[in-house]
């Protein structure tokens, strides 16, 4: 962050700037990064842009006053806001921003072993599709043996592997495929993922499916057209109605399931019915997946390869039947995480030869899946040599690795480069031969790149809250909000300056495992105490007498938020994250018999607690106005306007989604309601490489947001009176302090649009003069007309003993400097 001192000049890094729907987004092509402005920060921008470093922070407040008219004290907070978030997102320096050349993925990065292996364990088929990319088919090749393939398993687990995908043929002909499976997950710990047409799920090999574990193995079943006639044309007679009962006994069985289909000029029109049909099966996800021009699929009659323009309004309105339908699009979902990744991490081609390899049916390597079979790309022989001397002295993988953007002409002007990773080169070498070729679907990955953060930046602009009088220019999006990879395997990599583009094949099984760590981490943290979490304060033993010791022993939060709050018989309260339900408890015997104490909490196990110790708090204070409701900070189980406090304990830090959490805080809070949260905060940016470390994040460390950011994100939600009641340094971590901190604020929404009758304010001190969030700059002791809503706030908690209200007409007026205790001066 830099200085924001009057005379600190500006700049900005080379952008390109494209605008929608009165969004300007602004993207960073070299870093990469990119941000979404509204219309008012677009023309802030604009400014700071044209002046080429000549313009200072002091000469953009006036520049911004004049234009606007707006009063001095509006006009620095609308530019010092601006250039804050400005500089958050990493896209304002005080000195020329000079990017350093691209060198390539190879002298930046390195692969982390072998992470991914797929192999192709047969050739036959109980299918004979008109796409297959290796022409598969009944009384085709039976494959390896098991010994042999468990072998290259158990070599690629030496060798780092986390995730192995099995295909086809149809994998589910062979008679040993079982043994294969729990072979991987079971001696090697190894996630599977299946392709398969699932039209053979009867009789043993549905007994078989139920014996594997639902956490590691997970399936992708092919469907190419939304009606029988359709697919039917392309798979086989029949295969429909069976692959659709496969997908859907995989779905009831608890497999995470994707249906993926090949799109085909057949099947073009009916893209955007298969969300529904995903939907209809329990699905999670649908794929789409672009047709390579090799084995059956190369002959043009097929009708395979529709015009890319067709292809993309088609793919276009499959995404907005899939957010309709609430179903996951895996070519979207893992576009997000590229796009709303770690602003300065660049992608740089696929991964196949990086950290992945393909095995085909007879041992022989590939670099992927796709490649198989394809002689100029042989990398050895898994069955006669060894794995890891294959990755490491293969002269095919040694190219693919020197392989760069860097080195692709074509896209060196393409903003969008580092997005989208230059495209598939799988494609680009069935098109042309070549890694660096053009991929012939990279307008689509284009288009998928903009449609994020486009959608990204009108979600931000719908959700942002003028109701509150805060009206600065916005930021929208910076890249990375939002966005966690905890645990995820590109989080494990995210200290990498260089990722690489997974292949089209399959693309995302990763949606949920952020929050799914969190769960797992608490859910065991409920089951046995760690007192090491977080940082446990201490209540005072008065306000926790009533609670059982199986509650006291889990408390895992950082402050004393109900001791803060000054809670009032009557009082409607929520606690945020409220685990074993200390904070409730104690809410409960403040609020007394007429009062409502409700714990929101997404941990199963952590409830169960809760609600089992309830009655026994109950039975101690003669009353039970406790409920405890399952679900997320970010979508909170309770009415608008129908709270009087929000509490919360070391746990917005938890969330990936921090803005959303205030907003939702803001919405159940009644007009001039309060929040309390105790949380960590950190002096300095988490860098990406704690970010990712799930154990640090259950321990509310490195989700914190800097103090800074904390409140900016609270004042932007709606809140004012932002106060700062307790601050104490937790521990460091790799030389970065946390902080536990205590902060209070209140809700205001204006109710009759800044009426002004006659009204004034005067500010009593101590400073010479106020400036509150909305701008206004009250100079002590001199009335100031405000309108009827200003009125509302100043009069309430916490400026209520910092000023005076001068009714219309009324000259002077009587006060006395009390302080919120009642004593005064």
């Amino acid at each position: 962050m830099i200085a924001l001192e009057h005379r600190t000049p500006l700049y900005l890094p080379a952008l390109h700037k494209f605008e929608e729907d009165g969004i300007s987004y602004v993207v960073d092509p070299e870093t990469p990064n990119w941000i979404a402005v509204d219309r008012e920060g677009g023309g802030l921008l604009d400014l700071i842009s044209r002046s080429n470093g000549e313009l200072t922070v002091g000469a953009l407040v006036a520049r911004h006053a004049e234009r606007g008219r707006l009063e001095a004290g509006k006009a620095w907070v609308h530019v010092h806001d601006f250039l804050t978030a400005l500089g958050r997102a990493g896209m304002l320096a005080h000195q020329p921003i000079t990017p350093e050349r691209y060198p390539g993925r190879a002298q930046l990065s390195a692969p982390q072993g072998l992470r991914e292996l797929w192999i192709q364990i047969n050739n036959a088929c109980n299918l004979s599709c008109t796409h297959c990319l290796v022409s598969s088919g009944p009384g085709k090749d039976r494959g390896l043996p098991l010994d042999r393939l468990e072998r290259i398993v158990s070599r690629s687990s030496q060798l780092g592997l986390e995730r192995l995908y099995l295909t086809g043929g149809e994998p589910f002909v062979r008679k040993d495929i079982f043994d294969l499976i729990h072979r991987a997950t079971d001696r090697h710990d190894l996630e599977v993922i299946i392709l398969t047409n699932a039209t053979v799920f009867q009789g043993a090999i549905e007994a078989g499916l139920n014996t594997l574990d639902r956490s590691r193995v997970r399936f992708q079943v092919s469907v190419d057209g939304a009606r029988a006639e359709t697919n039917d044309r392309i798979r086989g007679r029949g295969t429909f109605a069976k692959a659709l009962d496969g997908a859907r006994l995989l779905a009831d069985l608890g497999f995470h399931v994707s249906l993926s289909t090949v799109v085909a000029q057949q099947n073009l029109e009916e893209l955007p019915d298969l969300p529904r049909i995903v939907k209809a099966v329990g699905a999670k996800s649908q794929h789409l997946m672009w047709a390579h021009k090799r084995g059956r699929a190369a002959a043009s009659r097929n009708g395979l390869f529709p015009e890319t323009a067709r292809l993309l309004a088609a793919v276009m309105q499959t995404i907005q039947a899939a957010e309709d339908a609430g179903v996951a699009l895996d070519n979207v979902e893992v576009v997000k995480r590229r796009v709303n990744g770690v602003p300065g991490v660049k992608y740089d081609l696929g991964n196949g030869g990086w950290d992945s390899l393909g095995v085909y049916v007879d041992g022989k390597v590939y670099p992927t899946a796709a490649l198989v079979n394809e002689p100029r790309l042989l990398c050895g022989d898994a069955v006669g040599d060894d794995l890891g001397r294959i990755l490491a002295s293969s002269a095919v993988i040694q190219r693919l690795r020197q392989a760069s953007l860097a080195h692709k002409r074509s896209l060196r002007d393409d903003p969008f480069r580092f997005f989208t990773g230059g495209g598939d080169w799988e494609h680009a070498w069935w098109a042309w031969g070549d890694p660096l070729g053009e991929d012939p679907y990279y307008p689509i990955a284009v288009s998928l790149v903009r449609h994020v953060m486009t959608k990204l930046g009108r979600e931000k602009l719908e959700r942002a809250n003028r109701r509150s009088g805060y009206d600065a220019p916005l930021v929208l999006h910076a890249m990375g909000e939002g966005a966690i990879a905890c645990g995820t395997a590109d989080g494990a990599a995210a200290e990498q300056p260089v990722l690489t583009l997974h292949s089209n094949c399959v693309l995302s099984f990763d949606v949920d495992k952020p929050r799914a760590k969190v769960r797992e981490f608490y859910g065991e943290a409920a089951e046995q105490p760690q007192t090491e979490l977080c940082c446990p304060a201490r209540y005072d033993e008065s306000a926790v007498a009533h609670i059982p010791q199986e509650v006291l022993d889990r408390f895992y939060g950082c402050g004393s938020p109900m001791a803060s709050a000054g809670i009032q018989p009557g009082e409607t309260v929520v606690d945020l994250g409220s685990g074993a339900g200390i904070d409730v408890f104690i809410a409960a015997k403040l609020v007394g018999p007429t009062g409502n104490a409700i714990g929101i909490d997404m941990t199963e196990r952590m409830l169960a607690i809760a609600r089992d110790n309830q009655p026994k708090v109950a039975a101690a204070l003669g009353y039970d106005v406790v409920e405890f409701r399952r679900g997320f900070l970010e979508e909170i189980p309770v009415a608008s306007k129908s709270v009087d406090l929000v509490t919360s304990n070391c746990v917005v830090n938890l969330s990936p989604d921090k803005p959303r959490v205030f907003e939702e805080i803001w919405r159940v809070l009644k007009d001039h309601g309060r929040v309390v949260i105790c949380d960590i905060v950190s002096e300095h940016e988490v860098p990406p490489h704690l970010k990712v470390d799930p154990r640090l994040w259950g321990e509310c460390l490195v989700g914190a947001l800097t103090q800074e950011e904390f409140l900016a994100r609270l004042e932007r939600a709606g809140f004012y009176g932002l106060t700062i009641l307790s601050r104490t340094h937790w521990k460091d971590v790799e030389r970065y302090p946390f902080y536990s901190v205590t902060v209070s604020g209140y809700k205001f929404e204006k109710t009759s649009g800044c009426v002004y009758e006659g009204h004034r304010a005067v500010y009593l001190g101590p400073g010479k003069a106020f400036v509150d969030e909305e701008g206004h700059l009250f100079p002590r002791n001199e009335p100031y007309e405000v309108c009827t809503d200003t009125v509302a706030k100043l009069s309430r908690p916490p400026y209520q003993h910092a000023f005076a209200i001068l009714e219309p007409g009324e000259e002077a007026v009587s006060y006395a400097c009390c302080g919120p205790d009642g004593a005064c001066c």
